[in-house]
């Protein structure tokens, strides 16, 4: 297995010539270390970013590029000698991080000799060096941000039971304007910890704004803490999984909330019964304060942020009946 000296130099060399050995399209030099489908290479990114190509049987089906702040990985499929070949790629996004992400492909070499197959070194080492991915929290969860992100789920877990592959369109972790967003078609989730609930807040002039080239659906998700509730982080982590749907894109998203283990305790520590779910078709007349409110689409000058409240029961017109919210995530998953 290389040592993190000879790592670093390979990228280096490979950085400076802009060349690997020619097997691949990219600029990639071989290791030592074999999967089984091919020996594992170093490469670099488009700009030149430290990267591990770590050789898998076949494509993944659907999907499966993640992001982060630190980390980007894809499935990736090169031509050498005519035979394509595919490969799990990680890529480090973060040159501040280039000694940790050498540990982890350290890590990443070392399981991959003693035998442990790709997919289970690369998820592996991964979930080890989750601080290379995310923030850890601290202490006690906000009972508030612990509900947010279980409505959420909620909404994902409904999603990837039609389709696994609508994971992908979970798009408010990775800085998106709505929380979830697939072709057309924007959702955006609110949750309230009272069955009774009918005010949410919403931050921002664009977190109503109906993308310009489709639709936007408010989904108002109602909870209860309750205790030994049937709803936790955990649970719901495990049923999307149990969806088909793929972990590692999944762990990111959860990732760059702050959930870097969604079977910790502190992200487990309070339960919830589902109460309900409405969803509102956003559309012009329903309560909102986006930038169109003002002239020229832009705040005044001098207010610099804008968080409000709307009371859902003013907006019961634009309430989605069963079979229309059914129709919109079928649509969405589709």
């Amino acid at each position: 297995m290389p040592d993190p000296g000879l790592l670093e130099r390979e990228w280096s060399e490979i950085r400076a010539s802009g060349q690997g050995d020619g097997i691949l399209e990219v600029p990639s030099r071989a290791t030592t270390v074999t999967t089984g489908y091919g020996q594992v290479r170093i490469a670099i990114g488009p700009q030149g970013e430290p990267r591990l190509l770590v050789p898998v049987g076949r494509p993944a089906s659907g999907s499966t590029t993640a992001g982060s702040r630190s980390l980007f990985l894809s499935r990736s499929s090169f031509r050498s000698a005519g035979k394509l070949e595919h490969f799990i790629d990680i890529t480090l996004r973060n040159p501040r991080l280039t000694r940790v992400f050498t540990e982890l492909v350290e890590e990443i070499l070392k399981r991959l000799e003693n035998g442990e197959g790709p997919e289970k070194a690369v998820h592996g080492t991964i979930q080890d060096f989750r601080n290379l991915l995310a923030r850890t929290p601290e202490g006690e969860i906000p009972l508030t941000k612990l509900g947010g992100l279980i409505g959420e789920l909620v909404i994902l877990e409904r999603l990837t039971a039609m389709r696994p592959e609508a994971l992908d369109g979970w798009t408010g972790p990775i800085g998106q304007r709505h929380d979830f967003r697939r072709r057309g078609i924007a959702l955006e989730v609110k949750t309230s910890l009272r069955s009774d609930a009918a005010r949410v807040t919403i931050h921002g002039p664009e977190q109503l704004l109906p993308p310009s080239d489709g639709r936007l659906i408010l989904a108002h998700v109602r909870l209860e803490p309750v205790d030994g509730g049937a709803i936790s982080v955990a649970r719901l982590h495990h049923a999307i999984i149990e969806h088909g749907t793929d972990e590692l894109v999944l762990d990111e998203r959860l990732a760059e909330l702050g959930c870097s283990d969604p079977n910790a305790e502190e992200w487990n520590a309070t339960h919830f019964a589902l109460e309900g779910i409405d969803f509102y078709a956003v559309l012009p007349g329903f309560p909102s304060v986006t930038s169109e409110s003002f002239p020229g689409g832009v705040l005044p000058l001098g207010v610099v942020t804008l968080t409000y409240e709307i009371d859902l029961s003013t907006a019961r017109g634009y309430l989605l009946d069963l079979a229309q919210s059914d129709a919109a995530l079928s649509e969405f998953a589709s």
